[in-house]
């Protein structure tokens, strides 16, 4: 292994120099930085406030196509929500126009249309055309009919007061699983739940992409010294093995690095837009601040040794990936052969990611509390282990395990990329069937 130190000093300088590799890093990392620091708070400001307070003092109610028996006191809508529009006024009209003329006058009112219809009432709530009041104050009063006008049709039926006191009685319903421990609540396991449907696809999409474009460079990179001709005098002072060994390892770590960076940008662009977010508004109910702030409460998800170990698989994943692309690198002669000659790498990629997909690895009906068999075949626990450790469903035994599994594949391929490459150093024409390279490494 003489000389791999200086190959991969070498390799790893060059790649990271390229315009493209630069480009990519740093706008990638800017993105993930400032879009959520510039979404968040904008979310929060121009979005629903759903504590806006409606302008609304009096609705005009005007009532078509017959109303059933009995008629209604709309004024008892003022005490079916005690947080909204309890001070209204109502007044019967006995058309539109005139309804319309008087909320003019107004300012502050809205028309009520009630039709009676054969399948039950339709309801709208117009503006004047001349008025003071917004849109959103129409949509918030129509919001809160759809849930208050059962008091009118409760009255229209004529039903005792003790009955209309039994069917006006509040309900709360819970759904309990019990999977989840006691001590966990309700909403805490509902972020868990949305967290483990969304994390796998995440985590195999961007990491499909990630290692089929550095596989590919990885395998470029293993031919440059045939294309350049410098073969022969590389292996002068270099052995093929250690130089094929130092750009795996160099190419891997590139990709390491790239991935950590926007990591590292995601991570400060979430603080910022929880930061500016705030600032808009101190006491945001957005869903995703709520979530990223209950982080702690969630049983076994997100600890310090589940990150590292996610972490460290994310790594040796890329650098198996790598090794195998190598192998690819190494038996072609030129550029035009690595798609014959790369096909072992696209295969195996494709196979794991379609085992994952759709065998199980990202389906919301498999238990995740449950291991399955892609954490233990190292090409497919890649794309599954990082986001059932970071789940805390794979203990830390269990994840050094797959980790384990993953570093052992990825020495034998990476030492067998070496001897593939060791042996194709001067080989001279069209790539070797499977059959011959067996008989060659024999």
């Amino acid at each position: 292994m003489k000389g791999l130190e200086n190959i991969f000093a070498f390799t790893f300088i060059q790649h990271v120099k390229q315009k493209g590799y630069r480009n990519a890093t740093i706008i990638i990392a800017v993105l993930c930085l400032l879009l959520p620091a510039a979404i968040m708070p904008a979310v929060e400001y121009f979005g629903e406030d759903e504590a806006y307070v409606s302008k609304i003092d009096k609705v005009y109610v005007v009532e078509t196509g017959g109303s059933g028996e009995g008629a209604a006191d709309y004024s008892v809508l003022n005490g079916a929500d005690p947080g909204r529009f309890t001070d209204v006024a109502y007044e019967m009209a006995g058309n539109i126009e005139d309804a319309a003329k008087k909320a003019e006058e107004d300012g502050y009112s809205v028309l009520l249309a009630v039709d009676y219809e054969e399948n039950g009432y339709q309801l709208n709530v117009l503006l004047p055309d001349e008025t003071k009041l917004k849109e959103k104050d129409a949509d918030a009063y129509s919001a809160f009919l759809s849930g208050a006008f059962r008091y009118i049709l409760i009255q229209k039926s004529n039903l005792e007061a003790s009955q209309i006191a039994e069917m006006t009685m509040p309900i709360e319903t819970v759904v309990r699983d019990s999977s989840v421990s006691a001590d966990e609540s309700d909403e805490y396991a509902a972020a868990k739940e949305v967290m483990a449907m969304l994390l796998p696809y995440l985590n195999i999409m961007i990491l499909y992409f990630m290692i089929l474009a550095y596989g590919q460079g990885t395998a470029n990179s293993a031919i440059m010294e045939k294309t350049s001709k410098l073969m022969d005098l590389m292996l002068v002072s270099v052995k093929p093995g250690a130089m094929l060994l130092g750009k795996v390892f160099a190419m891997a770590a590139s990709g390491i690095l790239q991935i950590f960076i926007w990591i590292a940008g995601l991570f400060g662009g979430f603080a910022l837009g929880i930061h500016f977010t705030k600032m808009v508004n101190p006491d945001t109910g957005m869903v995703l601040i709520q979530l990223v702030e209950s982080f702690g409460e969630f049983s076994g998800m997100f600890t310090v040794p589940g990150v590292i170990l996610a972490l460290l698989m994310l790594a040796a994943g890329l650098l198996l990936y790598c090794s195998l692309a190598a192998i690819g690198g190494a038996l072609a002669e030129k550029p035009e052969d690595l798609s014959s000659t790369n096909m072992l790498f696209v295969m195996v990629l494709l196979v794991s990611f379609f085992a994952t997909m759709f065998a199980g690895g990202s389906g919301s009906d498999v238990p995740w509390d449950a291991v399955t068999w892609q954490v233990w075949v190292p090409f497919t626990s890649i794309l599954v282990a990082p986001t059932k450790i970071l789940l805390g469903v794979l203990s830390v035994p269990e994840a050094l395990a797959s980790l384990g599994i993953v570093v052992v594949t990825a020495t034998l391929i990476t030492l067998a990329a070496g001897k593939v490459y060791k042996m194709m150093s001067l080989y001279k024409g069209n790539p070797p069937s499977p059959k011959k390279l067996l008989e060659m490494m024999r």
